[in-house]
């Protein structure tokens, strides 16, 4: 019966059921009610899966790395980071939100990314199946958790208020957290929670 289970799938959108197909590679499969993706080729998917996420990687760094933004008002000159954000929060004895803006804009995005990467290099190895299958459940369960995208917003709705008193230059960073943005929601959007359970399964059970 469980076997009778695993080939089927629910559309998420109308929960109408399918049976599950073998896919080509770059096809997609569409729910024959309302259309919405149910799945894509496994292999295909989470291939790209990594090569964004050591994209994210990179553009994470360079936006931690540098000035997003540099604001200049009578004079003086700010430059806003995500580090110095960060320690201007604690400094002011903010350290709740401090605390919360750290976890979802560096530590989840930031364990998200490595996770990906982690579960490639385990089932490419097909060592660790129990702690690689830990890590598709915390993909799966985290996916809420990254909000940079609400954080660049904050910085976008702010820098509108200032620009009638204050000369505003965008650093190299502000580049790399867009595209950043970009690439995180490609990956949360279209690694659907049934193609890593697909993925996970099919690479420790082939020989």
């Amino acid at each position: 019966m469980s076997e009778n289970l695993d080939d089927l799938i629910i559309c998420s959108h109308c929960e109408t059921i399918h049976k599950k197909v073998e896919l080509p590679e770059k096809k997609v499969a569409k729910c024959s009610v309302c259309g919405k993706k149910l799945y894509s080729n496994v292999e295909d998917t989470f291939k790209k899966a990594i090569a964004y996420s050591i994209t994210a990687l990179i553009l994470f760094t360079i936006a931690s790395m540098f000035p997003i933004i540099k604001v200049y008002i009578a004079g003086q000159e700010s430059d806003l980071t995500i580090p110095g954000m960060l320690i201007t929060l604690f400094n002011e004895g903010f350290y709740v939100v401090g605390s919360i803006v750290f976890v979802v804009i560096v530590i989840a995005p930031l364990i998200v990314i490595l996770s990906y990467i982690a579960l490639a290099i385990l089932t490419y190895f097909k060592i660790f199946r129990g702690f690689a299958k830990h890590i598709v459940s915390f993909l799966i369960t985290s996916r809420s958790w990254a909000m940079v995208d609400i954080f660049l917003i904050s910085i976008l709705v702010a820098l509108v208020k200032l620009f009638g008193y204050a000369q505003i230059n965008f650093g190299v960073s502000s580049i790399a957290l867009i595209l950043f943005v970009i690439v995180d929601t490609f990956v949360l959007k279209n690694i659907l929670p049934v193609e890593l359970w697909t993925y996970f399964n099919r690479a420790y059970d082939e020989k």
